[in-house]
């Protein structure tokens, strides 16, 4: 199974990834002791932290940061001088946490004279930390100075509970001329910071008073709520802003869930406990059978199974629900005492005990 094969990777990579981020530097962010003026502009940020680019040949302009932190706010200014400063010049804010596990990806946000610009689809970050980013942008004849408020309810995902060491990239594009050279100076390469990284303190994140399960290794600001994640492909666990009902958990979880009907899978919306407490299917991935009389090996249906309390979710089981080798499911039933069967189209059918808080698998079934 993917999901094992997976858990395998990460078991064998995780010892590397977190004695990289153990050996890496990193600087402390300072904590502020009132929040900036936005209208002050870059000196009305009171941190000694200060970022700035490494050299670049040819670059005719340059740039001054400081960063600094306030109860759940990153704040960032920026001075860049620039000789030609033009509608085309970008100032680009980049946050990604290393060790946030091997599928974390970063967030991305992008700065003019004239304001804060669209990041783009290209750059993977939600439409909602794009609005939750404050900023306040000026331009003093050549110099453009930036001071943006990043809550953390905007951040991408970060660890869980390893050190919140960052890489904040800071790149000015500037380009002199219409359809001229565009030339960059930043702080980074390659997505990682020329020198120490930098480091937010444990408070940042104990105070979001969050209580993931142990197995999360990485939380997850979303629109309405918080994920948490381990090694397989679904979020473990989710805590919303309301109370959780299907389609809110689907929003949630996976904004992009496939209906089941439509995939020709069996697959309830909802089962229940013996108890009567709800679980609810979310399903996912690529239909295999999409073309008549074909079967595409290398696509797969995923269904995750969660138990719903109040504003809570958490991960009971993640399966195939369609793959070439099973067929389709064709049942899910779940009996009285907690037994869950799952009956394929090949003839195959896989068994599941009630755990506690999860379900685990009770026998190879056949094929």
């Amino acid at each position: 199974m993917r999901a094992a094969a997976v858990l395998s990777l990460f078991m064998l990579c995780a010892p590397a990834v977190a004695s990289a981020q153990e050996e890496r530097a990193s600087k402390p962010v300072p904590s502020l002791a009132k929040a900036p003026g936005f209208q002050g502009g870059f000196k009305s940020l009171a941190s000694p932290l200060v970022l700035k680019p490494a050299p670049a040949a040819g670059a005719s302009a340059s740039f001054t940061a400081k960063v600094g932190y306030r109860k759940d706010t990153l704040y960032v200014g920026v001075e860049a001088t620039d000789d030609q400063l033009g509608a085309s010049d970008l100032l680009t804010v980049s946050l990604f946490f290393p060790g946030a596990g091997p599928t974390a990806t970063g967030h991305t946000w992008r700065f003019a004279f004239d304001g804060k610009r669209a990041s783009g689809a290209e750059s993977g970050t939600p439409a909602f930390a794009q609005e939750k980013v404050n900023a306040a942008v000026q331009r003093r004849g050549n110099t453009l100075e930036l001071m943006a408020a990043i809550p953390v309810r905007a951040f991408p995902r970060f660890p869980a509970k390893d050190p919140l060491v960052m890489d904040l990239c800071l790149t000015y594009e500037d380009q002199d001329g219409t359809g001229g050279k565009t030339t960059s100076v930043s702080n980074c390469q390659s997505g990682t910071m020329v020198g120490d990284a930098l480091r937010l303190p444990d408070d940042v994140r104990k105070a979001l008073k969050l209580k993931p399960p142990e197995t999360v290794i990485a939380l997850e600001p979303a629109k309405d709520g918080w994920l948490g994640w381990d090694a397989f492909s679904y979020p473990a666990w989710a805590q919303a802003d309301g109370p959780l009902t299907p389609a809110s958990l689907h929003a949630l979880v996976v904004p992009q869930a496939l209906d089941a009907t439509k995939m020709g899978v069996n697959v309830p919306e909802t089962l229940s406990l013996p108890d009567g407490r709800p679980i609810v299917s979310v399903l996912t991935g690529k239909n295999p059978y999409a073309v008549d009389g074909r079967c595409d090996s290398e696509s797969e249906l995923r269904v995750g199974l969660y138990l719903v309390t109040g504003k809570t979710a958490l991960r009971v089981l993640e399966w195939p629900a369609a793959t070439c080798a099973l067929g389709r499911a064709a049942s899910m039933e779940l009996d009285e005492e907690g037994a869950l069967a799952i009956g394929y189209s090949n003839g195959a059918t896989m068994n599941f005990a009630w755990s506690g808080n999860h379900f685990e698998r009770t026998e190879l079934g056949k094929r």
